[in-house]
């Protein structure tokens, strides 16, 4: 018995070693309906492993006030629920960081689709799930079958009820293990009326619309359904982990082998008639043999068509190279097929006699695989046509292939007299070799007969003649004859496989460069650009992409062009259908350019429109194949792009979110205190003046903290509107020559009214021979104050603030550093965003934002110096007089 080579990666699959090192195993108990008992049989499993010593933890069971779920309960550690509050209702979900804390060998967690309260740390349960197995924590969870993305259509049409709650079906899939949990429709209808499934009050609804007979029958097979495929799954990757080559016929499974002959499309349909008594699955495949590159063109058509009917049909269809026969029965046993469907041959039986019969040879060898053989086309006009007689080209190889046999036959004459007979055959041998390398098999057969022929005529006495004057050379016509035959057939054999092997490297290779280069983008732009280099030289072609604008009308991504009249009908086609059309095709086949939908999930997010300049080349389905596969990765592409940009849409929305929320937090804070207190002081200054007080002293107290009030509120609003406008760049900055001591020493004397409040000391240290900066004097200005604020409102009481500057090559920088708590390592890059900061002017957390933003328009860096001790450092450069830093502008003549 043969055995099959074990597949690596099937064999990882098998036991395991696929996952990522270190991940968690998820075992899904599926069901039909609620009330099955998924919740109860994933407790008893726990329960078990939990005997067997591993560490089980439940994190979500939800009984539902089930008693005998609930007595299952005691005994297993139970975490602790986390509380949300929303819409003035108190939610409880899974805490996920509490499970990552406590890290249990293995975790209950029911309601695999459910769906988190907003706030929690994912929106979905099983995304929760995921975070647990990456930690490498083992789950047991329960899932309904109506809750699968992919039978949600089929589950609504059934119980004219839409699931709301989804998941996607990779999750299932991706399982190492589904157990069904299954109960007869009768018995769960009686588990309803007993109240084990609802409370009363729901009981009777749910009777009345979901828990009907048809529908729990109906969700039952979808169950049964699924679990069988996923075990079957289970099966072919074992059966190829471990080599297994006999047949399993746990279930039919059907196998079509189709050729260039018209019957292969009767072929196709009796299979699928087959198919639909058995219900099972059916594969179609072509064995691309080497003779394959010499087929007439509408053979090679012809086979393609047959796959693209039965892929239409249902089948899962494939191509692949190989040598006929072996190369399709190690198909059917790679994936366990038990049928396979065959034509009856209908040519004479002399060929069968003297070559072989290719039936008798599948019959033979299928072993425990069923051959079916059904009749092809009886008409005479659906028979394959063959090449011409008169093609020119195969007229030109006779030709060459007699003036080679000549060329051999006048070195022969000239040396018969030295060399022995056998080595005048190895003369004409080495001939007939390389004809049937370079010129294919039909030559080197007739410069075989000529080479045999020649070789008596010319070189074995009498000469002149075939008469021989030895019966001892009979023999050697008779094996020079057989030998030049054998040799020139399995050289053109080599040539030919020689040749697929090219075209087929030639097609990797180019799928392989498009890959390599459409991998590492994330532009639809780059990516457009990229595949019409491709697609273009490949296919030596004019090529657009095109998808379609936010009012739905197609543009090209590369220049935004749109389409003429005379396409539109032809891309509203292919984007409505999902199918190439244009020219080239049996759809459309007028219109100038071969359109081909980039679709993702089945859907079409952009068009390929393909020019030829040889339009000849469309119509090979070889080719029109590879065109597809670009068309896969293409869309691929353009689908990772949108992907990437939405998700950049929802971290930018999702930061927006965040800024609005500490600004309406730091707003309302900032605002309070100095509106409840300007609102004090005019209530007391109207009182005094209904009372007829005159304005004495704490009138002008009042007035004093009123002005102060005013002036932080103004300060507060300015910081706001310069942040707004430094960062959208809409201030201009008027550069100058700035001295940096003079810039320092400002600074110092603006925080000095300051300095005695905490008793803190401000002192500068800078060179006096620093060279001038280029810049806007009040923005520098601002910087360093805001910057010198900050240090002020952190450091100790009583302690120190300095401020520094030192010279850099083409920048000057300045420092500011104080002795406070500092600033931890994981806040030094958020602590320039704004309400981060603290401090600053006001203490809204702007006055930072502001100074960096004025260090960047002038083309400088701001960073935070803060190392475990107390204190922390500020520092800042601005470019020197004369140097034009990278993102600035050219100082002005007038400085």
């Amino acid at each position: 018995m043969t055995r099959l080579r074990p597949d690596p990666d099937a064999l990882l699959a098998e036991i395991g070693g696929n996952r990522p090192e270190g991940r968690g195993r998820l075992k899904v108990f599926l069901g039909a309906a609620p009330g099955v008992g998924k919740t109860y049989a994933m407790l008893e499993a726990a329960r078990q492993r939990k005997a067997e010593g591993l560490d089980v933890v439940v994190g979500v069971v939800e009984a539902h006030g089930r008693r005998e779920t609930e007595a299952l309960l005691e005994g297993l550690e139970v975490l602790g629920r986390r509380e949300v509050h929303h819409g003035g209702v108190t939610l409880r979900e899974l805490d996920v960081g509490a499970a990552l804390e406590r890290r249990p060998s293995l975790l209950l967690v029911d309601e695999l689709a459910h769906t988190n309260a907003p706030g929690s740390r994912h929106e979905k349960r099983w995304q929760d799930i995921e975070e647990l197995l990456e930690a490498g924590i083992d789950v047991l969870t329960t899932v309904n079958v109506q809750h699968l993305e992919s039978v949600n259509d089929v589950v609504a049409q059934i119980t004219h009820v839409r699931t709301r709650e989804t998941l996607p079906d990779r999750v299932i899939e991706d399982a190492a293990e589904v157990e069904l949990v299954d109960l007869p429709p009768n018995e769960l209808i009686q588990r309803l009326s007993s109240g084990k499934v609802y409370v009363p009050e729901q009981i009777r609804v749910a009777k009345a619309n979901f828990f009907r007979r048809g529908n729990l029958i109906a969700l039952r097979q979808l169950a049964l359904r699924y679990t069988a495929e996923h075990v079957d799954e289970a099966m072919l990757t074992y059966r190829r982990a471990w080599a297994v080559d006999e047949t399993w016929p746990v279930r039919e499974r059907v196998l079509v082998g189709v050729g260039p002959a018209p019957s292969s499309q009767r072929l196709v349909r009796a299979a699928k008639r087959m198919v639909d008594r058995l219900g099972c699955d059916w594969h179609a495949v072509f064995v691309e043999t080497p003779e394959y590159g010499t087929w007439p063109e509408s053979d090679q058509r012809r086979v393609w068509e047959t796959l693209r009917l039965a892929a239409e049909l249902g089948a899962e269809t494939a191509s692949f190279g190989g040598a006929g026969t072996g190369a399709l029965l190690d198909y059917a046993r790679k994936h366990n097929v038990t049928k396979l469907v065959v034509g009856k041959p209908r040519h004479s039986p002399w060929r069968d006699r003297l070559f072989g019969s290719r039936l008798d040879e599948i019959i033979r060898a299928s072993g425990d695989v069923d051959v079916h053989v059904t009749s092809g086309e009886p008409d005479a006009e659906l028979r394959p046509e063959r090449r011409s007689g008169g093609d020119p080209s195969r007229i030109r190889d006779l030709v060459l292939a007699g003036a080679a046999v000549l060329v051999s036959t006048v070195l022969a004459v000239a040396l018969r007299e030295r060399l022995a007979l056998a080595n005048l055959v190895m003369l004409y041998l080495l001939t007939v070799v390389g004809v049937a390398m370079r010129l294919g098999r039909g030559a080197s057969v007739v410069a075989s007969v000529l080479a045999v022929a020649a070789f008596d005529w010319f070189c074995v006495p009498p000469y002149g003649t075939f008469a021989v004057a030895d019966t001892q050379y009979l023999p050697v016509f008779g094996v020079m004859l057989f030998v030049v035959l054998v040799i020139s057939g399995l050289a053109a054999r080599l040539r030919r496989q020689a040749e697929a092997s090219r075209s087929r490297e030639r097609r990797t290779a180019a799928l392989l460069a498009a890959s390599r280069e459409l991998v590492a983008l994330h532009e639809p732009t780059r990516i457009a650009e990229v595949a019409m280099r491709h697609v273009g030289e490949t296919f030596d072609a004019r090529v657009r992409v095109l998808a379609p604008d936010p009012f739905g009308r197609l543009r090209d991504l590369d220049d935004g062009s749109g389409l003429e009249a005379h396409e539109e009908g032809v891309a509203g086609w292919v984007i409505k259908h999902a199918a190439p059309a244009g020219r080239g095709t049996s759809t459309l086949p007028d219109a100038q350019a071969l359109w081909v939908p980039l679709a993702t999930g089945g859907k079409p997010i952009a068009l390929l429109s393909v020019v030829a300049s040889d339009p000849g080349t469309l119509r090979d389905p070889e080719r029109m194949q590879l065109l597809e596969t670009f068309g896969g990765q293409i869309a691929a592409a353009l689908d990772r792009a949108r992907l990437a940009v939405e998700s950049r849409r929802a971290e930018h929305l999702a930061e927006l979110s965040r800024l609005k929320s500490e600004f309406v937090a730091v707003a309302a804070h900032e605002l309070r205190n100095p509106l409840n207190s300007l609102g004090m002081a005019v209530e007391l200054l109207a009182e005094r003046q209904r009372a007829g007080e005159s304005a004495g002293q704490r009138a002008k107290a009042l007035l004093d903290a009123a002005l102060e009030d005013v002036d932080r509120l103004r300060g507060l609003s300015k910081d706001l509107l310069d942040l707004s406008r430094l960062e959208a760049g809409r201030v201009e900055l008027h550069r100058e020559a700035v001295e940096p001591m003079a810039l320092l020493r400002r600074a110092v004397e603006h925080a000095q009214p300051r300095t005695g409040e905490r008793g803190v000391a401000v002192s500068l240290d800078a060179d006096p021979g620093l060279p001038a900066m280029d810049a806007d004097p009040a923005h520098a200005q601002r910087a360093l104050d805001n910057l010198v604020s900050n240090a002020l409102d952190h450091a100790a009481t009583g302690g120190r603030v300095e401020v520094t500057a030192d010279a850099l090559p083409g920048f000057v920088q300045i420092s500011v550093a104080d002795d406070g708590p500092g600033v931890p390592i994981q806040e030094q890059e958020r602590i320039f965003e704004p309400f981060v900061g603290g401090g600053g002017r006001g203490g809204a957390g702007l006055g930072l934002s502001i100074a960096r933003e004025v260090v960047r328009a002038h083309g400088g860096e701001i960073w935070v110096d803060s190392g475990p001790g107390p204190g922390a450092i500020f520092n800042f450069t601005l470019p020197i007089l004369g140097r034009i830093p990278e993102g600035g502008k050219q100082p002005s003549e007038d400085s």
